[in-house]
């Protein structure tokens, strides 16, 4: 039996290799197979697929097109709730349509194995920096799109004139390592939260965050004691704090939240690439039971709406409330667009740079084969999903899981545009994942992205200095802006003194100066140090136990992104 399937396999990887499709993708020249990069495309696919599920959940938070009606409790009453509702299940749908075109096109133009949904990171700062969650920033809903269509066509011209070398060499070199990582803390901190999260951090009066974990009923609401409120006692909040009932640790949700979230990081300790897809799986078929403490399907209005709809399965949603959001008034969102151009682009050339080094076909001048159509359809992308509504599309790191299951090719690409095909029919299964089983892999994805930290040159007081502002403002301040700000100002005013100073001829600071400033535990334990290949020696000139390697697992900048 095993020697006729493999007979047949190997039969029909053959016949495919020779025909139009081998021919086109290069199937034969690349060494590789269709069964292989079906394999890598089923790799990458379920190791994204959280995309899915996260995507709709944070940019629904944004309001989208709702209107609050003011004599319903406004951004809290239930009519503005059914309109979120409704914006959620479209963008499951959206999110499935704008990865589909993005995958199949990098297949069909670039021939590369890279799949591109809408960037992590990315949605956030669209939803809570621009938009501002339920409409309550300073951009419009209909603006930010404009100026996500507006990036991308921006981002296309770079791309295909080969200006984007200069663009990203303008970044100050600490703000743009340390980027990735406050992305992650940023996206660590909503999975913190209970909105889109496990909700192990709350609202605090004196400290503006503590530990929470409470279940409902010993929630004390946190509101803005304004006018409204004062004269007419209409005071909705969706912050809460757990210090005044008690019960703090208590929420069944927080800890199988937790749950899903150690069954990740366990599953990726073991390289295992569907460990994303077991821990929120797990949690959202645990939370689908009624009649538990953690079901997601209460006997209220709300979890019987829901719960009707996830009983269809099969359904398609349509686009309506979300399709061409587009506006000719974009006040305010030019500094949204300088960002989102800016991450875009570090978020692309580190994800095709990365995936294209490990598949060995980058120079050492960071090209590779048909990089220019690559950029082009990163771009492309994201102007196509702007009609549905989407944040940037981008090139997503977790293809590095095909790349290792021996993907060379874009039929792979095209592979995972088809299996997001199919995910469009099954909306009201993806719309039904709890935002506690959601959390955990929010946590995973910020704790992974810490990793472009170590690339950081902590020895330089101007490097230490706006790459530690650039990570710790943008989730403090729930803004990557802000964090860009403060990074790139910094380095400029430190940078700056240190340029004018040394026409007085006062010597600028070095790398060595900087280290003899920090405090030694011991001065008779030997120090350790790392040479240009990365290998560990102490100072009395032995060799250090274990040479430095390199993470296995990487993850969107945006992620992954």
């Amino acid at each position: 039996m095993k020697c006729s399937a493999h007979g047949f396999l190997t039969s029909m990887n053959a016949s495919i290799g020779n025909s139009f499709i081998g021919r086109f993708f290069q199937l034969n020249e690349r060494g590789t197979t269709f069964s292989t990069e079906l394999a890598g495309a089923t790799a990458t696919f379920l190791t994204m697929a959280y995309i899915l599920a996260v995507n709709p959940r944070i940019l629904a938070d944004s309001g989208g097109p709702c209107v609050p009606d003011t004599e319903d409790g406004g951004i809290y009453g239930q009519k503005y709730e059914d309109c979120l509702m409704e914006i959620n299940r479209q963008y499951v749908t959206a999110t499935a349509i704008g990865s589909m075109f993005g995958c199949v096109l990098m297949g069909l133009i670039a021939n590369l194995p890279i799949a591109l949904a809408p960037g992590m990171g990315m949605n956030a700062y669209f939803t809570y920096s621009v938009v501002g969650w339920r409409g309550t920033g300073i951009v419009s809903y209909e603006a930010a799109v404009t100026a996500v269509i507006i990036e991308g066509v921006i981002f296309f011209v770079l791309a295909a004139t080969g200006a984007r070398f200069a663009l990203v060499k303008l970044i100050p070199e600490p703000v743009r390592i340390a980027t990735p990582a406050g992305i992650g803390a940023f996206l660590a901190h909503l999975g913190l939260q209970t909105a889109e999260g496990i909700g192990v951090v709350v609202s605090d009066v004196a400290t503006a965050v503590t530990l929470g974990a409470c279940p409902l009923e010993k929630r004390t609401p946190v509101v803005a004691y304004d006018e409204a409120c004062q004269a007419e006692g209409i005071c909705p909040s969706d912050a809460y704090t757990c210090d005044v009932n008690g019960g703090v640790m208590t929420s069944p949700t927080t800890w199988i939240g937790i749950l899903g979230f150690m069954i990740i990081a366990i599953g990726l300790a073991y390289r295992c690439k569907l460990a994303f897809v077991y821990g929120i799986g797990l949690v959202t078929v645990i939370s689908w039971f009624r009649d538990t403490p953690v079901t997601y399907f209460p006997y209220t209005d709300a979890g019987n709406t829901r719960f009707n709809y996830f009983k269809k399965v099969v359904d398609i949603t349509g686009v309506d409330k979300i399709l061409t959001p587009f506006t000719k008034d974009v006040a305010g969102a030019g500094l949204a667009l300088f960002t989102m151009l800016y991450v875009d682009f570090l978020d692309t050339s580190g994800t095709l740079l990365g995936i294209t080094n490990e598949m060995g076909v980058i120079d050492n001048g960071g090209n590779f084969p048909r990089s220019r159509e690559a950029f082009s359809v990163d771009a492309l992308s994201t102007v196509f999903g702007s009609i549905f509504g989407l944040s940037p599309i981008t090139s997503y790191i977790e293809s590095g899981a095909g790349v290792e299951a021996g993907s060379k090719t874009g039929l792979t690409a095209v592979i995972c545009g088809f299996y997001f095909f199919l995910s469009i029919f099954f909306a009201p299964i993806l719309a039904s994942i709890p935002p506690w089983a959601i959390g955990g892999a929010l946590l995973v994805i910020g704790s992974l992205m810490m990793k472009s930290l170590a690339k950081l040159n902590f020895n330089r007081v101007s490097h230490a200095i706006s790459g530690f502002l650039t990570m710790m403002v943008m989730p403090l301040t729930y803004s990557i802006t802000y964090g860009l700000i403060a990074g790139i100002g910094s380095y400029l005013v430190m940078e700056g003194t240190f340029w004018f100073l040394s026409l007085a001829r006062i010597q600028k600071p070095t790398d060595d100066a900087a280290v003899a400033t920090i405090p030694r535990r011991s001065s008779s334990e030997p120090d350790i140090v790392v040479n240009e290949n990365e290998k560990c020696y102490r100072n009395d000139g032995s060799d250090a136990e274990g040479a430095q390697k390199d993470a296995s697992i990487s993850v969107d900048m945006s992620a992954a992104q």
